[in-house]
C-alpha cells in the first residue's frame, strides 16, 4: 500500500494536471470574488454574513468543482492513455490501487481547497477594502472557510475519482460533475430541504454558510460528506473489480 500511494502521489506531482488546475482556479477564484466585490451595491457587502457569503459562495463552489474534477482527472487520465494497465499489472489488487489513489487525491483535493479559499479571502478583503468597505469577517470566519474549504475540497476530490472510475470515459465524466455541481444543485435550492444534504452545499456548511435553508451543524455536514464519499469509493472499486481493462 505504501508503495502505491508513493507512486500514486509521485503521478500528482509530476505531471501537470494539478499545476494546471491550480492555476486556473486561482484565476477564476481571483476574477469571480472581484466581480462580486465590485458589482454588488455597498448594501449587499456591509455586513458579516453578507461579506462571509459571498466568499463562501465563490470559494466553496469553485473549490469543490475544481476538487472533484481533479479527482476523475486522476483515474481517467490514466484509463485514456492505457497507463492503468501497467499499474495493475504491478499491483493485481485493484481495491490497493483505488485506496492509493483516494488518499492521493484526497491530498491533493484539500490544497485545491486551501487555495480557492486562501485567493478568494485575499482577493475578496483587497476588492473590499478598495471600495472602502470596513471588512466584517472575523479571525475564525477566516478559519473556519479555509479549514471548511480544505476538508470539502479533500472530499469531493474522492468522489470525483469515484464518479471517473465507475464511468471511465473522461468526458462523460467531467460533464456529470459540471452537470451535477453547477446545474441540478443549483435547481434544487427550490427545496431547501433536500438541497441541504447535496454535496455542494454540505461543503459549504463545512465552511460556515449560515443561509436560510442551510445546514448549520459543520460536524453533521462533515460526517454526512464523509458518508457520500464512502459510498461512491465503495461502488468504484466494486466496478473496478468486476471490469476487465481495455
Amino acid at each position: 500500500m505504501r508503495r502505491q500511494l508513493r507512486s500514486e502521489l509521485t503521478k500528482l506531482t509530476t505531471t501537470p494536471t494539478l499545476a494546471v488546475v491550480l492555476v486556473a482556479l486561482v484565476g477564476l477564484a481571483a476574477l469571480a470574488v472581484t466581480l462580486h466585490a465590485v458589482g454588488l451595491s455597498t448594501s449587499r457587502l456591509a455586513t458579516r454574513p453578507d461579506q462571509r457569503g459571498i466568499f463562501i459562495d465563490v470559494a466553496i463552489n469553485l473549490g469543490a468543482l475544481f476538487a472533484a474534477l481533479l479527482g476523475a482527472l486522476s483515474i481517467t487520465a490514466e484509463i485514456r492513455s492505457g497507463t492503468i494497465r501497467p499499474t495493475f499489472l504491478a499491483t493485481p489488487r485493484r481495491g490497493t490501487v483505488i485506496r492509493a489513489k483516494a488518499l492521493s487525491v484526497f491530498a491533493a483535493g484539500v490544497l485545491v481547497g486551501l487555495v480557492a479559499t486562501g485567493t478568494v479571502a485575499g482577493v475578496g478583503w483587497v476588492a473590499l477594502d478598495l471600495r472602502g468597505l470596513t471588512i466584517r469577517l472575523t479571525a475564525s470566519d477566516y478559519a473556519q472557510l479555509l479549514a471548511g474549504g480544505a476538508l470539502g475540497g479533500g472530499l469531493l476530490a474522492v468522489v470525483g475519482l469515484a464518479i471517473g472510475t465507475v464511468l471511465r470515459a473522461q468526458v462523460p465524466s467531467l460533464v456529470t460533475l459540471f452537470a451535477w455541481l453547477l446545474f441540478v444543485e443549483n435547481l434544487l435550492m427550490d427545496l431547501p430541504k433536500v438541497h441541504r444534504f447535496v454535496p455542494g452545499a454540505l461543503a459549504q456548511a463545512l465552511a460556515g454558510a449560515n443561509r436560510d435553508g442551510a445546514l448549520h451543524t459543520p460536524g453533521l455536514a462533515a460526517a454526512l460528506l464523509a458518508a457520500y464519499t464512502v459510498v461512491t469509493l465503495a461502488a468504484a472499486t466494486a466496478a473496478t473489480s468486476r471490469r476487465d481493462v481495455a
